[in-house]
Formats: structure tokens, C-alpha cells, sequence
């Protein structure tokens, strides 16, 4: 027998014997599944890559084929009981899937990311205070000069506008003059289209592409990466324009005054010897996140008010009501009174999902019991926030946009269900920023604008589980002109 048959032979012993055990042997036998999932990770890889991310839509069939609780990979549980969630996330019993966070996550240095427990809570110490509801309202004003400055320009447009675009490029002016000494100015971009918002995009259509290699492309050098890998071109400059930044703080004069998150994060931790790739990771997910996951919302919202009158007319004569001169100012705090505005944001919300893709968690050297159901040790675990806001027993009708959901007696019982910023201590740091964000936005447009869908149809608003949503068709709007 040659080398190379041997070779062969001793091969293809392993391949079979790897798959009688995943199938018959390992700790995940009795949990259902499709029998090809339980075998390889590609099965779920299949969805990612040539489905066009469409794994969530697979895992809602999996789920009403399979029950509550799925094996989407050999060692890999899918849970779609919502109260899954809080078991999963609302605890420190199960700490990030280190496999997922250093290799597929788009900033693997950043502090949502972090895979030391203590480091991540020493680091979401120190910007915690930036984004306290405090702090957020102190710098109210930035947020409405932004909106202002979106207004003014949607509503002087004489054709119609790419208000996907128009609502980032509001977002990313926020985050960034937030957190950074130097601003965007993304609404100043033609058509709001500012070269970062589709370096985002570039960036996460190649994510499954790249998590599937086996190692991190995008750390190789950089020459090597723009030579033999276009794909990572976008996520390539995004750090090293988030790099220029850094430089750009470290030579310049800090003001102890200003309240800049970031700017203060990057000068105290490089100081401590945090290392610069971290760091670069660090700014671009406040970039990427900060981004996306409000203007979503915003966006799902608009649709849907523009596609159902009813449903807009609600919403009018709150704001009517309530802001009678739509040329003076109304503050979050007062908007937050508002109780169909309120429900029309959560509701948008829920559509949006903030994440799509479930955030991997591992059971640590105890088995976990999670929704009822015992979960061996070292078993990666997940629980999709799509999949809980799609629960119809939660959310009847769950792919209708209906705001009155939030609105009844059992409305204050969703809110636990409400998990598009996530739960427990790795909430999502902006989450005040977001709802001020949120409510500026939608209230401004609605009372300001006289505006229309233009073109629009149910598949605008449906996206593809690229970790982020991400649509292919972009939501347009005709401005009419101001109302009085």
C-alpha cells in the first residue's frame, strides 16, 4: 500500500469515525436536528455563504420542525423559547464563545467582544458614565442639531431621498461628534451617501466569507490583504481611518472639559498599554453599532407609517396635540410622554431586531438548565433576538406592525421581551443614546415633514442576517414640503 493511499485511507477513518460520534456519542445525540447540522458546521455555513445570509429564515423553519430547541452545528444549541433568552444572556454562568468573538465578530478588540469577564467590566466602567441617561440629556442638544440638520435637508430636496441613507448619516454624526474630537459630517454627503456607510456595508456582506476562513484574513498585512483579498478592503479602511483619529488625539491637547467617551477611553488606555489594534477595534464598533441598530428602527418605523395611514393618522394627532408649533423645539423628556409615539418606536423596534444573528454563548464546566431544558458543559448556546420578537404567542400577528401591542394591560410584560439592545451586564452600552436618538428622529420627521413612500414595497424593509441586518433595497421618501 502506497503513502498516499494510507494517507487516504487513515483520512477518511477519521472523517467516518468523527461523524459516528457526533451522531450517536457525543453529549448533544439526544437534542434535535437535521442529521447533516449534527455532522458539520457547514450545514449551517451553507446558509450563510449561499443563501445569502439567510440562516435566521432557516432557523424559524428548524424550529417549527424541530420544537423549542435545535442543534444548528455539532456543538451548537439554538433556543427559540423566549424566556431561553434571559437565561442565557442575564448571567455570567455563560461567558462569550471564544471561538465566535475572536473570529468572526468584526472588532474582536473591542469591549463587546472582550472575552475576559473583568477586563470587559472595567472597560464598560469607563465609558458607563458617558452614556448614562444623564449624561445623554445634558448633550440633548447635539442630538437635535443633527436632526435639525436632516430636516433642513430632506426638505429641500426636490426628488426623492435615500432616507436608509439619510437616517445613518444622521446617526453617524451623533455617534461621532459624541465620542470624537473630530466630526463626519456625513448629512453633508450628496445623497447622504458618505463613503463609511458603504464601507459598513462592504464590511458585513463579507463577515460569513471571512468567519469561514481559518484564520483572520484581515490581520495579515495590509498589503497582503488589498492584494489577494478585495473583500476586506471596506473593513480595512474603516481602522485605518479610525487610526488616523488616534493619532490625531495622541498629538493633539486634550481639554480636560470635554466630554468626549472615546477620546477619553483611547488617551487613559494607551496609556495603560491597551494595544493600538484594540483600540482601532474599539472606535469602529462605536462607528458600526452606533450606526446601524437606530437608524434600523427609524427606517422600519418610516415604512410602516407611510404604508398604513391609519396608523400614521394615530401618530399625528399625538404629535399635533401635543407640539402645536412644529417651528418650536420639544425636548426627549417631553416626547417620552407620549404614549403612541412610544409604542410606534418599540414596535419598530421589534421588526428591526438590532442584532440579527444570535451572540454565540458558551456553558461553562457546570451543565446549565436553560428554559427547562439541561445543557451539557462546554456546549455553545444561542438565542436569536429575530426569533424572540417573531414569537407569535408574544406578539400576535408578529410580522405586522401594530404599535396598539404596546399600548394594552399586558404591554409593560413585553418590555422583557423587548431585547433588541440586548440583556444583562453586556447590554449594549448606547442604549440611552439610542432612545433619545430614536425619538428625535421619528417625532421631528413626522411633525415637520409632509412625506411619502416612494416605490416601496414589503421586501425594502427585508433583511438578510449578515450579524447585522442588512437590506438590499433602500427605503426612498418623497418630501412634499413642511407642515405648519
Amino acid at each position: 500500500m502506497s503513502w498516499i493511499t494510507a494517507t487516504i485511507s487513515l483520512l477518511l477513518a477519521q472523517v467516518v469515525t468523527s461523524v459516528f460520534y457526533r451522531l450517536f456519542f457525543h453529549p448533544l445525540r439526544r437534542f434535535p436536528g437535521p442529521w447533516l447540522a449534527a455532522i458539520t458546521k457547514y450545514y449551517r455555513g451553507y446558509y450563510e455563504l449561499f443563501c445569502d445570509g439567510g440562516w435566521l429564515d432557516q432557523l424559524q423553519v428548524l424550529h417549527e420542525q424541530y420544537g423549542l430547541v435545535v442543534r444548528v452545528t455539532p456543538n451548537e444549541l439554538h433556543f427559540s423559547d423566549p424566556n431561553a433568552y434571559n437565561d442565557i444572556y442575564v448571567t455570567s454562568r455563560a461567558p462569550k464563545d471564544p471561538t465566535w468573538y475572536s473570529h468572526t465578530s468584526p472588532a474582536p478588540g473591542s469591549v463587546i467582544s472582550e472575552l475576559d469577564p473583568k477586563e470587559a467590566t472595567r472597560r464598560r466602567m469607563k465609558l458607563g458614565s458617558y452614556f448614562s441617561r444623564k449624561s445623554v440629556l445634558q448633550l440633548e442638544g447635539l442630538v437635535q442639531a443633527k436632526v435639525n440638520k436632516l430636516i433642513k435637508r430632506l426638505s429641500s430636496s426636490q426628488k426623492p431621498t435615500n432616507i436608509h441613507y439619510g437616517y445613518r448619516a444622521a446617526t453617524l454624526d451623533i455617534i461621532t461628534s459624541y465620542v470624537f474630537p473630530q466630526e463626519m459630517n456625513a448629512l453633508d454627503s450628496t445623497d447622504f451617501n458618505h463613503p463609511f456607510l458603504t464601507a459598513v456595508e462592504g464590511i458585513f456582506q463579507t463577515v460569513w466569507i471571512l468567519s469561514y476562513l481559518p484564520f483572520r484574513l484581515d490581520r495579515l498585512p495590509e498589503w497582503i490583504c488589498r492584494r489577494i483579498a478585495p473583500m476586506t478592503i471596506p473593513l480595512l479602511d474603516e481602522r485605518q481611518y479610525i487610526a488616523n483619529k488616534i493619532d490625531g488625539m495622541a498629538t493633539s491637547d486634550h481639554n480636560p472639559e470635554d466630554r468626549k467617551a472615546v477620546f477619553e477611553l483611547f488617551l487613559r488606555d494607551s496609556a495603560e498599554g491597551l494595544p493600538r489594534w484594540k483600540l482601532i477595534d474599539e472606535g469602529a464598533l462605536f462607528q458600526m453599532a452606533a450606526t446601524d441598530t437606530t437608524a434600523n428602527a427609524c427606517v422600519i418605523g418610516t415604512f410602516h407609517l407611510l404604508t398604513n395611514p391609519d396608523i400614521l393618522v394615530k401618530l399625528r394627532s399625538e404629535l399635533d396635540e401635543a407640539w402645536k408649533d412644529a417651528e418650536e423645539g420639544m425636548i426627549y423628556e417631553q416626547l417620552g410622554e407620549l404614549p403612541y409615539l412610544g409604542a410606534v418606536i418599540r414596535e419598530s423596534l421589534r421588526l428591526s431586531c438590532g442584532v440579527a444573528a444570535a451572540a454565540p454563548r458558551q456553558v461553562g464546566k457546570k451543565e446549565m438548565v436553560i428554559a427547562g431544558c439541561t445543557v451539557p458543559p462546554g456546549t455553545v448556546i444561542g438565542c436569536a433576538s429575530y426569533i424572540v420578537h417573531s414569537n407569535p404567542t408574544l406578539f400576535p400577528d408578529p410580522h405586522k406592525f401594530i404599535p396598539e401591542r404596546w399600548l394594552g394591560e399586558d404591554s409593560r410584560k413585553l418590555e422583557k421581551y423587548l431585547v433588541a439592545f440586548s440583556k444583562g451586564p453586556r447590554t449594549c452600552l448606547g442604549i440611552n443614546l439610542a432612545w433619545c436618538e430614536m425619538y428625535l428622529l421619528i417625532a421631528n420627521v413626522f411633525r415637520k415633514l409632509d412625506l411619502e413612500a416612494y416605490e416601496a414595497t414589503p421586501g425594502t424593509v427585508r433583511f438578510r442576517d449578515y450579524i447585522l441586518p442588512f437590506f438590499h433595497e433602500h427605503l426612498h421618501v418623497q418630501v412634499n414640503g413642511l407642515r405648519s
